[in-house]
This record gives C-alpha cells, sequence and structure tokens, in this order.
C-alpha cells in the first residue's frame, strides 16, 4: 500500500525548520560574529516596516535606540564572546516611521568545529504587552499598599477611641457605684431596695464591658496585657469570683471542685477576670436548668482551670470563631454584650503562656484554661 501523498506533505512541512523560522510568531536575526545582518525572517521585517533587502548587511546596532545600542556595545557583545549567549535582555528597536518598539532579546553564538564563531543568532519577542501587564501590576500594588496603610490607620483610630472612650466612662460609672452603695446604707423600702440593687448590678455589668474594651484596645494597639505576677493561693480568687456572680445571678447554681492547695505564679487580678468572663459567659448560654460547675487542679506541671454548663451545644462552626473579637454563641444572638468577654479570656491566657481551649457536646459545653506552673525569677 503506497503512502498517503498528503500525509507525506504534512511530515515534509512539520520538519521544515525554514518555514517554522519564516512563519514564528517571534522575530529572527543571524548576523556575522562583527555584526552585520545576514538573515531575518517576515515578523521582523512586518515589525520594523523594512523590506528585507533593506536590513541585509545593516548591522544589528543600528536597529536598536541609543540607551540599547550603547548597552548592546558595551555589554552584550562582550557577553557573547565571553560565555556565548544571552538571555531576556530588555531593548528598544527603531521602527522605520521612527517610533520605537519595546523588546526582548535571546542570543547565543553559533561556532564552528574549531570554536571560531560563524554567527550570532538572535530571537526578538514583542514585550508591549508585557510591559502594559507589568505597569498595570506596580500601580496595583501601589493601590494595594495605600489601602493597606489608610486602613491601618483607620483602624488604630479606632481603637484609640475606644480606649479613650473606655477610660472616659469610667468616672461617671464609679459616681453611680458610689451613690448606690450610699442608698443601700438608707432606710428604703423594698421597692427602693429593688431599684438600687438592679442599679449596682447593671454597674458592675458596665464596669466588666468597659474593662474589656480597655483591654481589647491595649491588645489591638500592640501594647498587649500587663501582668503582675505573684505567688498567691488561686482558692480565695475563685471563691471570690463565683459568689460575686452568685450574687449577680440569685437563681443559678455554680459549683466549684477545688484540689489545689500550694501557690501558683499569676497575675491575681487577671486570672478573676479570665474566670469572672467564662462563668458569666456559662451563666448567660448554658441552661437555666442546670448548674455550672467551676473546677481547678494541678496536673504534670500544669495549672487547669474549667468552666462547664449544660445547654445546647455550640455548633462547630462557631466554635472556630469563639474566641475572636465581637463574636458570641450563634445560638443565643439575642443577648446583650460586645463579644468581647472570650477574647479577652484567650489573650489573658496566652499573656499566661497557656491556652484557653472549648469543646462542646450535647452533655456539656467546657473551656479550659492551662497554663505551666510559672516562677518568679
Amino acid at each position: 500500500m503506497l503512502p498517503d501523498p498528503e500525509n507525506i506533505n504534512n511530515l515534509n512541512l512539520e520538519n521544515d525548520f525554514e518555514d517554522f523560522l519564516e512563519h514564528s510568531v517571534s522575530g529572527y536575526i543571524s548576523t556575522k560574529p562583527s555584526g552585520e545582518i545576514i538573515r531575518t525572517n517576515s515578523r521582523l521585517v512586518e515589525w520594523l516596516g523594512y523590506t528585507k533587502e533593506d536590513l541585509i548587511g545593516k548591522r544589528i546596532t543600528s536597529l536598536l535606540a541609543m540607551g540599547s545600542r550603547i548597552f548592546y556595545e558595551t555589554h552584550l557583545s562582550p557577553l557573547l564572546k565571553l560565555q556565548g549567549f544571552f538571555e531576556e535582555v530588555s531593548a528598544e528597536l527603531l521602527l522605520k516611521n521612527g517610533t520605537k518598539l519595546q523588546v526582548l532579546l535571546n542570543g547565543y553564538v553559533r561556532n564552528d568545529e574549531n570554536n571560531k564563531p560563524q554567527f550570532i543568532r538572535l530571537n526578538v519577542y514583542r514585550a508591549t504587552e508585557r510591559k502594559v501587564y507589568e505597569q498595570n501590576l506596580r500601580l496595583a500594588i501601589i493601590d494595594a499598599e495605600k489601602t493597606l496603610i489608610a486602613e491601618r490607620e483607620l483602624a488604630t483610630l479606632r481603637e484609640q477611641f475606644i480606649a479613650v472612650l473606655g477610660h472616659d466612662l469610667r468616672n461617671p460609672l464609679g459616681a453611680i457605684k458610689s451613690g448606690a452603695s450610699l442608698l443601700t446604707r438608707s432606710a428604703l423600702s423594698d421597692r427602693d431596695k429593688s431599684i438600687v440593687g438592679m442599679i449596682k448590678n447593671s454597674s458592675l455589668r458596665m464596669e466588666e464591658l468597659i474593662t474589656n474594651v480597655m483591654d481589647f484596645a491595649r491588645v489591638r494597639l500592640g501594647g498587649g496585657l500587663s501582668l503582675d505576677l505573684k505567688d498567691i493561693l488561686i482558692e480565695p480568687i475563685i471563691l471570690h469570683v463565683t459568689e460575686e456572680l452568685r450574687v449577680i445571678f440569685p437563681e443559678r447554681t455554680v459549683t466549684v471542685d477545688f484540689e489545689v492547695k500550694n501557690t501558683i505564679t499569676c497575675d491575681a487580678g487577671r486570672i478573676s477576670q479570665l474566670l469572672s468572663n467564662l462563668v458569666a459567659n456559662a451563666l448567660t448560654h448554658g441552661s437555666a436548668n442546670e448548674p455550672v460547675n467551676v473546677s481547678a487542679k494541678i496536673e504534670l506541671n500544669y495549672f487547669e482551670l474549667a468552666v462547664s454548663n449544660g445547654g445546647k451545644p455550640i455548633p462547630e462552626d462557631v466554635l472556630e470563631t469563639l474566641f475572636e473579637p465581637f463574636t458570641r454563641e450563634g445560638t443565643t444572638p439575642s443577648q446583650q454584650g460586645l463579644g468581647l468577654g472570650l477574647y479577652i479570656a484567650a489573650e489573658i491566657a496566652r499573656a499566661h503562656g497557656g491556652n484557653l481551649t472549648a469543646t462542646s457536646t450535647a452533655d456539656e459545653t467546657r473551656f479550659t484554661f492551662r497554663m505551666p506552673l510559672l516562677s518568679i525569677k
């Protein structure tokens, strides 16, 4: 069976490298070692606006703009002699109409068997689109940097405002608390006692919110939470915090399981704040019919403080963001608060070199603070 003539023609065309060079999407130039052009392809002729006859015999440097010509003579030509090639060099070609074309050049020297240069081959690629892309990329980076700077400045200003606001709220709140304390010493009707009690409880809640806001601002503005480390007995702190919250939530049950007899090194005020935030969170979001359990123990050179409650489990997607600022359990969105309590508690844990974790099942939701036993140096 005779071969198909069409297949033979296709195969011959596929192996025709002369056809490849002539119809390539890139330009091609061949020069003598001295730089005179001896060959070019149609693509480059089209770009330059000359004919092939116009180009034969010209020096390659005559097609380059002044800056590119100097660079070719002082850098590229010596580089060809030393290493025999160069790659992706940016240059400008002079077109017949007087305009310039941005290109990239690849070049190499073809030597004979005696390692004498026979000719130089140059591949020419248009870089117009690449230049536009690079310029757009630079502009996009500049815009992104400006936007990032503006957002950082806005975030700093917002957090400074929060810090100043929190600080200024302490004075009127202190007056309210003092006034309520004075009223409790006076002869009051049952109705008035109820109102004064409500004022005191609301004041405590406001104080907690302001403290959280101030701590949030300290963390976000880069100062971090400061610690006053001392060797202390942790039991009185736990009992004091739980008793305060029993007063605020008289209808709820808070149990304490305590197994720590020795002193531990920590910031008593910060640990009180952490525990208060965790217990208040459990009382607010947990089941009203089940107790909130607080436990403390030392295990394997670690101090562990846990708070657990019953109720509906926290969804997995909510658990992932539970310790981020301004977030609350999605199951109780109507509860009041800024969503900073757990965030501040996690920051206090981190400041002590420990961590705060949360687990939640149908049986219980548990927050566990764990830190290594520290020592004062």
